[in-house]
């Protein structure tokens, strides 16, 4: 059972190498490793093809420097479907316990082929302020924990058939932000099952955000620049979910309506209501909306 890791990384080097120490440091290797590198600076960038160099069976690409799921997308589609059965996707802030590869497998081993072919397991990450295990998704798009079959996965932690990725892509129309609980709705409308694995386990290592670096002059009012993508994701995927997911026109109307209602009354309250064309610039939801998709 073959089971790769793709690692997606921008401007950081340290944690990009203790990330592939864990890796390579498991009780069961992964088969293969590609590292897609979204760094602007060449510097930077070779300074990282160093740090893959250090370990035999990673390879290193260059990312397309247009978020996160353009990345991932570039990293999984350098392991064609015929050299893996399953991928995890493991940004460079991960550390995976050493028995991450092994407890896959073991869960995998006893299913069916059949079961195997359409089973996402999934389990847990934490770091020093929050853990974070797989839930449902509110109507509005909210995480809200389960004790039922979770419809979300906890990305760091999680082991997908290869061949799914074939069938989906990250959705590159999200710069980031509820990217991988859209996937997981799709995977869901496609049969898969998403399976709980607590025993699966990955810690988040803690480093500066490269979301949060060098972007005060982005931020708007009371909002910084990660909150303006994930309120701007969470835009986008609501309307996705009902209109072309799981189309229901009623509640795509009731979505729509309470999160302008609801967001008009956070921004007020953080003195940012000048952000709602830049939510609703970020959220591309006229690529939805318009017959050209345009």
């Amino acid at each position: 059972m073959r089971i790769s890791a793709c690692i997606t990384t921008r401007n950081r080097t340290e944690s990009l190498d203790i990330c592939l120490k864990a890796l390579w440091n498991s009780q069961v290797k992964p088969h293969r490793v590609v590292v897609s590198d979204d760094s602007s600076d060449p510097e930077v960038q070779q300074a990282n093809y160093q740090v893959v160099q250090k370990y035999p069976g990673t390879n290193y690409i260059q990312g397309p420097r247009r978020g996160v799921c353009s990345n991932r997308n570039n990293a999984v589609n350098a392991i064609p479907e015929s050299e893996t059965d399953f991928v995890a996707f493991v940004d460079d802030d991960i550390c995976v316990q050493p028995d991450f590869f092994s407890v896959a497998t073991e869960r995998y081993s006893q299913m069916s082929t059949e079961e195997r072919n359409q089973t996402i397991l999934t389990g847990t990450s934490k770091n020093e302020y929050a853990h974070f295990v797989p839930a449902r998704l509110t109507f509005q798009g909210h995480f809200s924990p389960t004790d039922d079959t979770p419809q979300t996965v906890v990305i760091h932690a999680t082991v997908f058939p290869r061949h799914f990725l074939t069938q989906e892509q990250w959705d590159e129309n999200i710069f980031f932000g509820y990217e991988d609980a859209e996937l997981a709705l799709r995977a869901i409308k496609r049969g898969y099952k998403i399976l709980y694995c607590p025993e699966l386990k990955a810690d988040i290592y803690p480093v500066n955000s490269v979301l949060a670096t060098g972007t005060s002059d982005l931020d708007i009012g009371g909002l910084n620049y990660y909150d303006l993508n994930i309120e701007a994701a969470r835009l986008y995927i609501g309307i996705k979910r009902y209109k072309d997911l799981f189309p229901n026109p009623l509640k795509l109307i009731a979505f729509l309506l309470i999160y302008f209602l609801q967001m008009s009354r956070y921004l007020f309250r953080n003195k940012a209501i000048q952000a709602w064309p830049e939510i609703i610039r970020r959220s591309r939801i006229q690529r939805l909306l318009l017959p050209s998709g345009i």
